[in-house]
């Protein structure tokens, strides 16, 4: 953990990925992010009603938050996206439908590409410019299919 906590404080975009596990992130995404506790000091900041231990230095990364869920429906990801609140990620993807990203069929490989397309874009406007552009966040929200489409699509 000694060299990953390194790690994380000299990089400039820190990255969390996990799929989502019954309205989750991963338990070793979880216990990574426990483990960043050394990294705090003990004095108790407040924020908008919000309490956490303050930054033993400051934070100078921006983070970016990369999730996949099975299911569809934006609110799968409600739960990730209140624990992450606190680092004020600068960027956060999440895509649900997530079955469609291991489809093999030609059409479902277009859809695919194109949305992969867009994260690649936004990974590159992130390193870039440090932010993303409003039309590579429209690209990264549409949706692959619709709720029925993809139900079929599972076979369910």
């Amino acid at each position: 953990m000694k060299g990953l906590l390194t790690r994380y404080n000299e990089s400039d975009i820190v990255c969390f990925a996990t799929p989502i596990c019954t309205w989750n992130m991963t338990a070793l995404l979880k216990n990574f992010a426990d483990r960043l506790a050394p990294l705090k000091c003990p004095h108790i900041i407040e924020d908008q009603g919000n309490f956490d231990l303050q930054d033993s230095q400051a934070r100078t990364q921006k983070f970016v938050i990369l999730s996949n869920c099975g299911f569809p429906g934006e609110n799968n990801f409600e739960v990730v996206k209140a624990v992450v609140a606190c680092c004020g990620p600068s960027l956060e993807i999440y895509r649900n439908c997530g079955k469609l990203l291991k489809g093999k069929e030609p059409s479902i490989l277009k859809i695919v590409e194109a949305w992969l397309r867009s994260v690649e874009q936004a990974g590159r406007e992130m390193v870039l410019e440090g932010k993303v552009s409003k039309d590579t966040e429209i690209a990264l929200r549409a949706p692959m299919m619709s709720v029925q489409e993809y139900v079929a699509f599972l076979g369910m």
